[in-house]
């Protein structure tokens, strides 16, 4: 038997296998990135939708392992693969997720397998492993070692493993030979190579392309929406508001002299009222079913209220209004407070276009400033 027949051939097809399921998970991972880069910049498995994901996804890859391994009646079967999976959900997606994961393993191959010695020789077999990844992990972590260091203690425990089953003869996984024994020795540590150095690449560009994302479409000083995002949203709010008929208001806020801020405080100072400004607008309209706020640029806000009447978005703008004028914001010892104007405007049957619109309630906006600032003005009898 050459070694082109006993290694060269399947070691190639669990190595495209895994790297599949992997490029395929990156896809999932790239599609939530651009779905969900404008609400957050943070990269985390341990919670919201990319949580779910990757646990629905390894959960349901994790079950057909153990599902294809009973095929066979072999409790070794897979065991490579399942490994590897075991020890990429524990280094990549962190605690919460990996323990998901491995536990609706455990209960597939209990389920699979049956309620037997054999069965629980493996769950313990794999919570052993599990906790010492994580003590390899916390060891990295706590000591700022290299991260590779993770990885050789993957392979150290695969290996263990292996030579452990080879030697010990646990019942349910069969008799081992020396070729079974080197095959899968060489097998775990060429895929493991492969697909940690594979897996650290696409992570390190994932959180790169998230932040990338992030940053085009949200305002880095304020963490609102920016002006970009707004013009999409603004244009899939109308259109929509147009075909069924419902209510779209417009409100555009101005921060009132706040050149007069920067020169009198300075610059740092008049950022530090521009992120206080949008913190207050963002939990305002939290507080409204699909309302949203923007910075449009400068000194300058715009909030979209789809479904909202002139009169409660007049009630909402003064309520907004008099919170801002509350505010007191302190600087190098020193206290600034503010006021704003804002023009209101609701879509109406002429309004063709969103720049129709738009403009209306800029035009609002200005005869707020115009009349002495610190003003609510609406478009109903303009």
């Amino acid at each position: 038997m050459t070694q082109q027949s006993w290694l060269i051939q399947p070691l190639f097809t669990g190595v495209f296998f895994a790297l599949g399921i992997i490029l395929f998970f990156q896809l999932l991972v790239r599609r939530w990135i651009r779905f969900s880069a404008e609400e957050e910049e943070s990269f985390d498995f341990s919670s919201g939708r990319l949580f779910l994901i990757s646990v629905l996804y390894f959960s349901v890859f994790a079950v057909i392992l153990e599902y294809s391994a009973a095929q066979v009646h072999h409790d070794a079967a897979f065991l490579n693969f399942r490994l590897l999976l075991l020890f990429f959900v524990i280094i990549f997606l962190g605690l919460r997720p990996s323990l998901v994961i491995m536990l609706a393993s455990d209960v597939a191959h209990l389920t699979f397998f049956g309620w037997q010695w054999a069965t629980w020789y493996y769950v313990v077999l794999m919570a052993v492993l599990y906790l010492l990844i994580w003590a390899a992990i916390y060891l990295v972590q706590r000591y700022q070692l290299s991260s590779l260091l993770t990885m050789l203690a993957s392979d150290v425990l695969a290996i263990g493993v292996w030579v452990a089953l080879y030697f010990v003869q646990l019942q349910g996984m069969g008799q081992l030979t020396v070729h079974d024994l080197v095959f899968n020795l060489i097998s775990f540590v060429v895929m493991a190579l492969i697909l940690f150095y594979g897996l650290i690449s696409l992570h390190q560009d994932n959180v790169q392309l998230n932040v990338i994302t992030h940053r085009a479409t949200v305002d880095s000083l304020t963490k609102l929406k920016n002006y970009y995002t707004f013009t999409k949203e603004y244009q899939q709010a109308f259109n929509q508001a147009r075909e069924n008929g419902t209510l779209l208001t417009v409100l555009e806020l101005d921060v009132d002299h706040f050149k007069r801020i920067n020169d009198d405080y300075g610059h740092l100072a008049g950022n530090k009222v521009l992120r206080q400004v949008g913190a207050t607008l963002q939990r305002l309209t939290s507080e409204i079913d699909q309302a949203e706020c923007y910075r449009a640029g400068g000194e300058e806000f715009n909030v979209l209220l789809p479904g909202v009447s002139l009169a409660t978005a007049q009630e909402f703008a003064e309520e907004m209004q008099k919170t801002i004028a509350q505010l007191v914001i302190h600087y190098e010892q020193q206290t600034i407070t503010l006021t704003v104007s804002i023009g209101i405007a609701t879509l109406r049957d002429f309004d063709e276009t969103t720049t129709h619109l738009f403009e209306r309630a800029d035009r609002m906006l200005y005869l707020s400033k115009g009349h002495g600032r610190n003003l609510v003005t609406t478009d109903e009898n303009h």
